[in-house]
């Protein structure tokens, strides 16, 4: 369990300034709002 809890502490609760200093979760939910498949 220690793997599992640190990986959802990094998921999360921890900010990535790759990600604009959001946490992946946050990052991803933001990308999937923004990002909605175009229909042809």
């Amino acid at each position: 369990m220690i793997i599992e809890d640190w990986r959802i502490d990094y998921n999360a609760n921890r900010p990535h300034s790759a990600h604009g200093e959001l946490t992946p979760t946050e990052f991803a939910l933001q990308w999937a709002t923004t990002h909605q498949p175009q229909v042809a």
